[in-house]
């Protein structure tokens, strides 16, 4: 699998980019959500086991469907909603593990100024929105998403830290990957900077491909009956 998973992904990334660089921002958003496609149906062809890995996949497809039409303002909260909802599940896949971490004084400690932080990290974001996306709704998706991204990836490598094995890896590659693309986008639409548009292809056809590694390594455990703590 090795050899033809990388090359599929090289030409993912690759014809992406050549979009990015010759075809408009709405135009080359069909080559993303034909990544996602191809990546979604290699999964379901050949790792499907967990279903809520099936409904990540799935809110992944929706939300690079409807991401072409961003503009369109009811789509752009489905986005938000979609990708908040995939983020989720992601956490919930590992939820029943992370029941046995201890929490100490330090960890609160840390884990709430970092939460302070975000917060305002995302109200200093929320400032450099256009006024059309300054409605109630949208603000309460914007925030909701940035503080679900956060838990997301600390969920991830609470896991690593407790079970190093090549799932949790999988999966911490999956959520830097996911949180990255979402602020390399917003550096890109919002901030204008067209650049950014490469680093979010790029990260986010990469967290993909992180997430059917997860799935295969998933099934083949299963398969195999070699499943251990920290192993879904």
């Amino acid at each position: 699998m090795r050899f033809w998973f990388t090359l599929l992904m090289s030409l993912l990334i690759m014809t992406n980019f050549l979009a990015i660089y010759n075809l408009d921002h709405q135009s080359d958003r069909w080559f993303r959500f034909g990544a996602t496609l191809i990546l979604a149906g290699l999964f379901l062809r050949n790792y499907l086991s967990n279903y809520r890995l099936l409904l990540v996949f799935l809110l992944l497809v929706l939300c690079d469907g409807l991401l072409v039409y961003y503009e369109i303002p009811i789509l752009k909260k489905i986005v938000y909603v979609s990708r908040i909802l995939a983020y989720l599940f992601l956490i919930l896949l590992v939820s029943q593990y992370l029941q046995k971490l201890k929490l100490n004084v330090v960890t609160i400690v840390i884990a709430t100024a970092t939460i302070a932080l975000d917060l305002y990290l995302l109200n200093d974001m929320a400032g450099s929105l256009p006024e059309a996306d300054r409605d109630p709704w949208f603000l309460i998706l914007f925030y909701t998403l940035g503080m679900i991204s956060l838990a997301v990836v600390a969920v991830s490598i609470s896991f690593l830290n407790r079970y190093a094995n090549k799932q949790s890896l999988y999966l911490v590659l999956v959520t830097i990957g996911f949180v990255l693309s979402d602020i390399f986008y917003y550096n890109a639409y919002y901030l204008e900077f067209d650049v950014f548009y490469y680093f979010d292809r790029f990260c986010n056809i990469c967290a993909l491909g992180a997430l059917v590694l997860l799935a295969r390594e998933i099934k083949f455990a299963k398969n195999k009956f070699q499943l251990k703590p920290g192993e879904f």
